[in-house]
């Protein structure tokens, strides 16, 4: 991926102005000149104007939505004057060629169109393209100098060392299935001395807010002006220190491990930014905190919960393996967990969630969509079993269960588990038209009365 730093060499030929795009409004679709069949949604801020250099942030989201992820980009884009590009065609959980496809039509095109300071070149990817930015990032060091990361980590064959070459701004929600890996690469990064920062919002596998991820490009901003990469603004960190230091008083009152967390990570952001007694003030603070009695506690109820949690996350592909699907729910314990989800302590309640939804995207996503592939569609139906085990009344989970059954040839079991897919509110009739697994069933009789019945559903006025 050398070819990266080489681009700006390439694009004298295209040389397309920016003057017919818009500043201050999100374009959907940016078509790229070279090659049509890939696109990105743009946006450039109010005062773009081609006499200067701006920052760029090049965004991949999992499922293609260019817009959708971009918009989150927009507020912060505004504040701090940064070019956002969002592609359209990026993907998760597969290949990465479609990405690295991606990037390079994005490259050269944003190149050609807009005065883009290559010193300050950020990607911000969601889940598996966290993953694609940071192998791109690897391979070119210095090209990008930062990626902002929702709810993934590095590449799960790569570590960070001391030598990593972009910074890390990292995102997970507190029901997130990668939470504990993306806590613990902070903890490495913090071992290692990386300038990183990682939040935790209260949510699912997702992309940040819009709140988060102007904040993400704020702390962009400091690490630029420790670098020299843009001139130092007195306003500018001022009011970032205000925000950070009001956020970790008032994690003081909810969660100390977290405020001490944002504490430490602020005396190395603003370390040669602000003044020397604001950070002894700060260094007094961390004391303070880590000689408490309820820190302590707290910091060793966290740590024994996390590691039991981890030792539960690494047996449990063990006890998918079993034979015997009452075997494996009972080795999985998965009625404890979904007490444990209701239970009055918010901690337990979190963490119980937390391996559920790991067992949920494992048993209705990774493995089905792997079983299928090798054609082990008993296997498929197996792990699908586990997920509506936890999920009961999920319609899309039956539906997929009538899908491997239809790929295995049972039509009769296909036709009991769509209609439980339909009992439990199954309503999307182009999905189910567009399932090549149901092509077998199209003309049976049982199947032509559920789509009716479908049909019905999805004509039914709301409410």
């Amino acid at each position: 991926m050398r070819w990266l730093p080489l681009l700006p060499a390439l694009l004298l030929p295209f040389a397309a102005a920016a003057q017919d795009l818009p500043r201050g409004q999100l374009v959907n679709k940016v078509v790229v000149q070279a090659d049509a069949s890939e696109s990105y949604a743009l946006y450039l801020p109010k005062a773009y104007r081609a006499d200067r250099q701006w920052p760029i942030l090049y965004v991949f989201d999992a499922r293609s939505n260019g817009p959708g992820a971009a918009q989150r980009f927009l507020a912060g884009a505004e504040r701090y004057g940064y070019i956002v590009a969002s592609s359209n065609n990026s993907a998760s959980d597969g290949p990465m060629e479609p990405n690295i496809k991606s990037l390079r039509a994005m490259w050269p095109d944003t190149h050609a169109r807009f005065a883009i300071d290559d010193r300050r070149v950020y990607a911000a990817g969601f889940s598996g393209t966290v993953r694609f930015a940071c192998n791109m990032a690897l391979a070119a060091p210095g090209t990008i100098q930062g990626i902002v990361a929702a709810g993934a980590g590095f590449p799960f064959e790569t570590r960070p060392t001391r030598d990593t070459p972009f910074l890390y701004y990292g995102t997970v929600g507190d029901r997130d299935f990668n939470y504990y890996e993306v806590l613990d690469l902070a903890d490495e990064m913090t071992g290692l001395g990386l300038p990183h920062r990682v939040e935790v919002f209260a949510g699912p596998h997702d992309w940040m807010s819009e709140e988060l991820a102007t904040r993400a490009l704020g702390w962009l901003e400091l690490q630029a002006m420790k670098k020299g990469l843009r001139a130092k603004e007195t306003a500018l960190i001022q009011a970032l220190w205000t925000d950070d230091l009001a956020r970790a008083k008032a994690l003081e009152a909810t969660d100390l491990p977290e405020a001490h967390r944002l504490y430490t990570g602020m005396s190395d952001d603003y370390r040669g930014l602000v003044d020397a007694e604001a950070l002894n003030d700060l260094a007094v603070q961390l004391s303070r905190i880590s000689a408490s009695e309820a820190f302590k506690k707290e910091r060793k109820l966290r740590q024994d919960r996390e590691a039991r949690d981890k030792e539960y996350l690494a047996a449990a592909p063990k006890a998918m393996n079993t034979p015997v699907l009452a075997q494996a729910i009972l080795d999985l314990h998965i009625q404890e967990l979904k007490k444990q989800k209701d239970s009055a302590d918010p901690a337990e309640s979190l963490a119980a969630k937390r391996l559920l939804n790991a067992l949920l995207g494992q048993t209705t996503f990774y493995l089905p969509r792997m079983f299928t592939e090798q054609g082990n569609h008993d296997r498929a139906i197996f792990v699908l079993s586990i997920g509506a085990e936890i999920l009961p009344d999920s319609p899309d989970i039956w539906f997929e269960i009538a899908a491997a059954h239809a790929r295995k040839g049972s039509k009769k079991k296909a036709l009991e588990s769509l209609r439980k897919a339909v009992e439990k509110g199954f309503s999307d009739l182009p999905r189910l038209e567009g399932e090549a697994a149901f092509a077998g069933l199209r003309q049976d009789k049982g199947y032509r009365e559920l789509a009716a019945e479908i049909a019905k559903k999805a004509a039914a006025p709301a409410g």
